[in-house]
C-alpha cells in the first residue's frame, strides 16, 4: 500500500511537472519574438525576429526602419486574435527562458511572422520555417521588402558580444 503511494505521488509530480512546462492563455508581446502569459517569458521556437536595439540599425534607404518595431506589432496583432497555447521545447536561452511552439486557434505563431516577413527562420535552432523564409523572401515582404537593410539578429547578437540563443 505505501509503496503505491508513492508511486501515485511520484507520477502526479513527474505529470505536474510536464504540464508547469506548457503554457496556455492570452499573451502579451514583450519584443519581437518573445511573449509573457502572466509572468511567464517564453521565446518563440525556430523564429528569430529584430532585437530591440536594432532598429537603428534597421535601415530603408538613408531613413531608419525600425524592423524590430514593426516586427513586434506584427506580433502583437497576432496575439490579439485570442488565447495562445505554448509547448515546450525543451530548449532554454542562456538565462533559462524557454523556447516554445506556440498556436492560436490552432495556427503557428512563429510560423505566421516568418510568413509574414517580420522574423526569420532561427536556423542555428532549427530548419523548422526555413521554406516559409524563402517564399517571404520571394514575395519581398516585411523585413525582405526592397531597400531594407539589417542584419540576421544571431549575427547582430554575436557581433555585440551577446550569446546566439539570446533573451
Amino acid at each position: 500500500m505505501m509503496r503505491n503511494l508513492l508511486v501515485v505521488a511520484v507520477l502526479a509530480f513527474a505529470s505536474g511537472n510536464a504540464v508547469a512546462a506548457d503554457a496556455a492563455g492570452q499573451a502579451r508581446a514583450i519584443t519581437s519574438d518573445q511573449i509573457a502569459i502572466g509572468t511567464a517569458r517564453i521565446n518563440l521556437f525556430g523564429v528569430d525576429a529584430p532585437d530591440p536595439d536594432q532598429d537603428n540599425e534597421c535601415t530603408a534607404g538613408r531613413a531608419f526602419y525600425g524592423c524590430a518595431s514593426n516586427a513586434k506589432r506584427a506580433l502583437e496583432i497576432l496575439l490579439s486574435l485570442g488565447p495562445v497555447e505554448c509547448t515546450d521545447s525543451g530548449v532554454k536561452n542562456f538565462i533559462g527562458i524557454a523556447y516554445m511552439t506556440c498556436t492560436i486557434r490552432g495556427a503557428d505563431v512563429g510560423a505566421d511572422l516568418v510568413r509574414q516577413g517580420w522574423a526569420l527562420a532561427f536556423r542555428p535552432q532549427s530548419e523548422k520555417y526555413a521554406p516559409l523564409e524563402d517564399e517571404a523572401k520571394a514575395k519581398r515582404i516585411g523585413v525582405w521588402q526592397p531597400n531594407i537593410q539589417f542584419t540576421k539578429p544571431w549575427e547582430w547578437r554575436q557581433m555585440d558580444g551577446k550569446p546566439v540563443l539570446g533573451p
